[in-house]
């Protein structure tokens, strides 16, 4: 089953003729019926690839349908390997695939309907209710399972080479899952350190040294999952050219914030003053080792899990006590401040320190401010992120309208 894998993901740019058993074929007219004919009443999501639709198939099952539009710059490929890579994949933190239809010069993919829609719309751009820190960690521990499982699968891994909040996908319980494979290479050989190929992601989330040497490892994935994690901490786009104080790009703001110990004035504004500071220090050692310069200096995914894992059994446990907690530290009159024992959830050698040792009461570090000119609505939504998926000769430009949020799986931007 490998071998027509490689063929498609595997860098020789070669289509594949013969479709994967399992994968199932749709008539066309069935997706019309779905769709209402691709009512634009039915569009939840577009992107470079074309619009998505919710659909309805006979029996009842909610789909989201990606339908490639003439004006597209993607192509045969990346369609080719959504269709041959998708079936061969089984992990509930992956999106699954349902069908597809390629005929008529058409090229549409049906996909689970993911009911709560794109991290992204749960952390800025939209009115869907803010996510919990507990929450957010769960999210952040569901889609690093699913990127480890591609990491991890024979023979020689898989890497996505898109992640982002947008092709985080939520269903109705929550539970996240990763979606958008179009990108996806084969990892290196066992001989071979790393895959050398044209860049290709999405500006704001590529990994630097795999923009400047054009090799790409699974390292590459855990910078982009990185710029993620400082989303989820930040609530704020990864690029925000409406932005007046000199913070545009997140991560360059966000790791200097974090370096100089300054974590709690970057707290998304709908979670500030909710999370113990130490759970926000070990968070932010953990955002630092993902975007670190080097990729020999990153964690693997399977690291990286572990680390997540225990940061999200610190704050369940942390939760549960901080409120009680908090009331008898008010009342102490010795002023001495709480201290956790940080002896068994050290992931880094340079902890970042919240500014105050008063880990029971509310935060007192400023959080990040939104300009006046971003559109806010009335949980302090910010404007779509305005990022692309490039490459390598387009990234100073790409600041791209990537339209609405909803159904990113299906939505990233192509130039």
């Amino acid at each position: 089953m490998a071998s027509w894998v490689n063929r498609i993901i595997g860098g020789k740019g070669k289509a594949i003729e013969n479709q994967h058993p399992k994968t199932g074929r749709i008539p066309f007219h069935l997706l019309q019926q779905a769709t209402n004919k691709f009512d634009e009443k039915r569009v939840i999501g577009h992107g470079g690839f074309g619009k998505v639709y919710v659909g309805v198939l006979k029996d009842g099952t909610k789909v989201a349908v990606k339908r490639k539009s003439l004006e597209s710059r993607q192509g045969k490929k990346e369609f080719q390997v959504e269709i041959e890579l998708l079936p061969t994949l089984n992990h509930p933190n992956l999106v699954s695939l349902i069908g597809y239809c390629d005929k008529k010069n058409e090229m549409i993919l049906v996909y689970e309907f993911m009911e709560k829609g794109t991290l992204k719309s749960h952390l800025y751009g939209s009115n869907k209710p803010p996510l919990s820190w507990e929450q957010r960690l769960e999210v952040c521990v569901g889609a690093a399972k699913g990127l480890q499982y591609l990491h991890t699968s024979p023979p020689n891994g898989i890497i996505h080479r898109d992640v982002k909040s947008e092709n985080i996908l939520l269903d109705e319980d929550l539970c996240a899952k990763v979606g958008d494979f179009g990108l996806s290479k084969n990892g290196p050989e066992l001989n071979q350190t790393h895959v050398i190929t044209q860049v290709k992601g999405t500006f704001g989330y590529l990994d630097p040294e795999y923009h400047t040497t054009l090799q790409l490892t699974e390292k590459s994935d855990v910078y982009s999952f990185g710029v993620v994690l400082l989303e989820v901490l930040c609530g704020r786009p990864v690029i925000d050219p409406k932005s007046l104080s000199g913070d545009v790009n997140l991560v360059y703001w966000g790791k200097k914030m974090l370096e100089e110990g300054r974590v709690e004035e970057i707290v998304d504004q709908e979670i500030s003053g909710t999370i113990h500071p130490h759970s926000l220090m070990i968070f932010g050692n953990i955002v630092l080792k993902c975007l670190a310069q080097d990729s020999k200096e990153r964690p693997s995914m399977g690291e990286l899990l572990e680390d997540l894992e225990q940061e999200l059994k610190y704050a369940r446990t942390e939760g549960e006590s901080i409120t009680a907690a908090g009331n008898s530290y008010e009342s102490d009159q010795s002023g001495n401040s709480y201290e956790s024992d940080q002896s068994d959830h050290d992931v880094s050698s340079r902890p970042i320190r919240p500014r105050n040792g008063k880990a029971l009461t509310r935060s007192e570090g400023k959080a990040y401010e939104r300009t006046s000119n971003v559109p806010q609505d009335s949980r302090g939504s910010r404007g779509n992120n305005k990022n692309a998926r490039v490459e390598l000769q387009s990234i100073p430009e790409s600041i791209n309208e990537a339209g609405n949020s909803h159904g990113s799986l299906h939505d990233t931007i192509s130039r």
